[in-house]
């Protein structure tokens, strides 16, 4: 029979990338990972992962066994909420801005779900002021949103500096405006972009604005403007841009959750815990 700590591990490696990020997700050391995949695969009697460079990747069978690992370990974890009657059962309403989300949904989610198989999410994505004002009307139990002015009850989860982000393809002329791709006139960081800039010297235009994180993403990464973005955020294929390129200084930015009024359930106690542990491991990983 497979172990189900076993492929939890195995499944950490696939969904973090690494042995190390994955043994911070399934709070165990390197090694004790490592001891892991190697009996999964003296049970199984094929090779997982193979080396490649510095790193590691899938063989074939590991490709295979993704999705009947995913399988085993949620139909475990649903027949333990089942049948154990300690498990939580309930619906949370969740909100995140579509930024955040294209970071931290999936992990935010997965954590949550294999722990919590019976509990349904139901997520909403707006800017961060709409996701405040649903909250507050009770609409939302929890969101996850940017600090700003008039916000009450916000638990700060992460401060970091917001930068003027680029594809590592872009290139502009000294003398050229650059082109940006912004969000929608009620998007806090727009707001702040705006601001530094109508302070500066280098010439720039609006390209594209769009409520559409994604829209702009790709229009970024495919080297065509430059957007704003927290730190932590710029991922591979991306470089922070400042002064080299005339481009002014941001104000730092702070990412935190807001519950709605009332007693939380323990429904939205868990997720706010999940939230918690997915912003934290992505700041670790930055740092």
């Amino acid at each position: 029979m497979l172990d189900t700590d076993q492929l939890r591990s195995f499944l950490a490696i696939v969904d973090a990338g690494s042995f190390t990020k994955a043994a911070e997700r399934v709070h165990k050391t390197q090694s004790a990972v490592s001891m892991h995949i190697r009996r999964l695969e003296e049970q199984l009697g094929c090779a997982l992962f193979v080396k490649q460079g510095r790193g590691m990747r899938l063989t074939a069978e590991g490709e295979s066994l993704i999705d009947f690992a995913r399988r085993i370990v949620h139909i475990e974890a649903g027949a333990l909420a089942a049948l154990s009657r300690k498990g939580l059962r309930g619906a949370v309403r969740f909100g995140i801005p579509d930024d955040y989300a294209e970071t931290y949904l999936a992990e935010i989610l997965g954590s949550f779900t294999r722990k919590h198989p019976m509990v349904e999410v139901a997520v909403s994505c707006e800017g961060s002021p709409e996701l405040a004002q649903a909250v507050a009307a009770g609409a939302l139990e929890l969101a996850l949103v940017t600090d700003h002015e008039g916000l009450h009850g916000f638990e700060l989860l992460c401060e970091q500096p917001l930068v003027w982000a680029a594809s590592t393809r872009f290139h502009v002329e000294a003398s050229a405006p650059i082109p940006l791709a912004l969000g929608a006139p009620s998007c806090l960081w727009r707001r702040d972009a705006d601001e530094a800039l109508a302070e500066a010297d280098r010439a720039t235009r609006g390209l594209f604005f769009s409520k559409n994180f994604s829209a702009i993403g790709t229009l970024v990464r495919a080297g065509l403007a430059v957007t704003t973005l927290p730190e932590s955020m710029v991922g591979e294929g991306l470089r922070v841009l400042g002064p080299g390129e005339g481009l002014p200084a941001l104000p730092p930015t702070r990412m935190g959750l807001i519950h709605a009024a009332g007693r939380p359930t323990e429904e939205t106690k868990a997720l706010a815990n999940a939230v918690r542990e997915t912003v934290s491991l992505a700041s670790r990983r930055a740092a």
